[in-house]
């Protein structure tokens, strides 16, 4: 291995081997050839790295267009984030995605009334977050494109129907989601996998609970599986706990909101940079600009538990809130 490799370089490397998409890995190889010493020691690694770039970017040039089926399926990411609500038919998503974005999705008292996916736009206090309304869960058969759907969301919300045996309807989803290798995570660490599987983090909703006797319903259902999944009852038509499900739904993404200034100015906080939890201070200047990253020489923050204007390096973990101010 070259000689005096940054701690810098070593945690763009680790996001470069976790990336799951070329877009991903193409960012993370460009953070590692932007922070890389400079010296004859490198001057290999560096060669490397150029021909590895280069040939990801032939491979996401050329990468093979899919069907009609499963384009249907490829929904761009949009907002702080991508939500994806499951369900079986009649359970209420296509109404949730109504009520709680400004999408338009067919609203009826029959099955199947969603044919493809449909997108909408949550808002949560100052962000956005992109809820995505599915076709029901079928028994018989999956659509192409639907577990790709699903794999590279940020997070799940499972919706059962309080009126129709709510404890039956998640062993179907969760039985459906184990043949797609998908692993629905709720309480405590992301577990370790085989290869082929992928996890998300999820939350339970129970729908209608404005129905008689549905109440009753929830009670069981969440002592069934509270100890492994956060679960919140809701009512859809009705618009209850709307407020908490969005609380819910951003505690989930596992997520942080800081604010960028500038020097003399005051910061603004209607445009919240959207991280990972765990983040650094490195991470906000590259999502400014990756130039950001190799020129960065130190930052002042302002937050909680913080003195005003402290002076921090790149490596210094971000929390909720925190006001950034960058020096380069």
């Amino acid at each position: 291995m070259p000689a005096n490799l940054t701690p810098q370089y070593l945690e763009a490397e680790l996001k470069f081997k976790q990336a799951k998409t070329l877009s991903e890995k193409i960012k993370a190889l460009e953070v590692m050839m932007a922070v890389i010493p400079k010296h004859k020691g490198t001057e290999k690694l560096r060669g490397q790295l150029k021909s590895r770039m280069a040939k990801l970017k032939e491979e996401l040039q050329r990468k093979p267009t899919v069907g009609r089926a499963e384009q249907a399926y490829n929904i761009k990411k949009e907002g702080a984030a991508q939500v994806i609500l499951l369900g079986l038919p009649n359970v209420g998503k296509s109404c949730l995605l109504s009520q709680i974005t400004n999408a338009s999705s067919e609203v009826a008292d029959y099955p199947f009334t969603t044919q493809k996916p449909i997108p909408g736009m949550m808002k949560f206090e100052n962000l956005q977050i992109q809820l995505v309304d599915t076709p029901p869960i079928q028994l018989d058969h999956i659509e192409p494109g639907f577990p790709n759907l699903i794999r590279n969301a940020d997070a799940l919300l499972l919706m059962v129907d309080l009126s129709e045996d709510p404890i039956f309807q998640m062993e179907i989803l969760l039985e459906e989601l184990n043949g797609m290798r998908i692993k629905p995570v709720g309480k405590g660490p992301i577990p370790s996998l085989e290869v082929g599987w992928a996890s998300q983090r999820t939350l339970l909703l129970g729908n209608k609970c404005d129905v008689k006797h549905a109440m009753r319903a929830y009670q069981t259902f969440e002592a069934h599986f509270k100890d492994k999944f956060p679960i919140l009852p809701i009512s859809a038509k009705e618009r209850m706990n709307f407020d908490e499900l969005k609380k819910e739904a951003y505690e989930l993404l596992d997520i942080i909101r800081v604010y960028t200034k500038i020097p003399g100015k005051e910061p603004d906080l209607t445009e919240p940079v959207v991280l990972k939890k765990g983040s650094t201070i490195e991470d906000v200047a590259l999502s400014i600009h990756k130039d950001f990253v190799a020129k960065l020489r130190y930052a002042k923050i302002w937050g909680f538990g913080k003195f005003d204007g402290q002076m921090v390096k790149r490596d210094f973990l971000i929390r909720e809130g925190d006001v950034i101010e960058l020096h380069i």
